[in-house]
């Protein structure tokens, strides 16, 4: 299965559907991704913003594949992706919920591999994306957004252009990871 990451055009285009002002644009990507974060955490989610932002990557995906989807209010179809992600989001914890019933005695020494993967992984970054990515992720709930701002003014970066850092090194990381999974269940073979 190929993986899609968000790309520079496919947020421009994604931007230029939404508003032909590349300010309403990017208020309306704010507050539509806002939106979709409350979305998730009204519905009892543990990962309120990853779900949001996979909700937005879905419909740039569309719409970089050529498929502009013809709505009076584009916020409509991001809540028609997202309640299929929601979808995906329980079925996935219904199913990890039913295996957590089994003991499986290779499931701890699996979880310890994957966290000696994401450590390693971790000190793999350079020192400045390993604090980028930490700092943004440890806020607290409440926090979360101010912590958010302040890391994009010390960056010199707006908020869209510190998420879109932060989700390409999530993505690295989580290549990382799977690589790292990958050769070490290769090794145990």
């Amino acid at each position: 299965m190929n993986e899609w990451g968000l790309t520079r055009p496919a947020l421009d285009r994604l931007l230029g559907w939404l508003d032909a002002d590349k300010i309403a644009a990017a208020r309306k990507y704010e507050h539509t991704r806002r939106a979709l974060i409350k979305y998730f955490e009204s519905r009892g989610c543990h990962t309120p913003e990853d779900l949001a932002d996979r909700t937005i990557d879905r419909v740039a995906k569309r719409i970089d594949e050529g498929v502009v989807p013809w709505v009076e209010e584009p916020a409509m179809y991001f809540y028609g992706v997202a309640k299929h992600v929601l979808q995906e989001y329980h079925r996935r914890r219904s199913g990890s919920w039913n295996r957590a019933l089994l003991y499986v005695p290779d499931d701890a020494a699996a979880m310890h591999r994957r966290y000696d993967c994401m450590s390693r992984c971790l000190e793999a970054l350079a020192a400045e994306s390993r604090a980028l990515l930490v700092d943004y992720c440890r806020a607290e709930k409440r926090e979360k957004e101010r912590v958010r701002r302040m890391l994009a003014e010390k960056l010199g970066v707006s908020i869209n252009t510190l998420r879109l850092r932060v989700h390409r090194l999530r993505e690295q990381l989580a290549r990382c990871v799977r690589g790292c999974m990958q050769e070490n269940d290769g090794r145990l073979q």
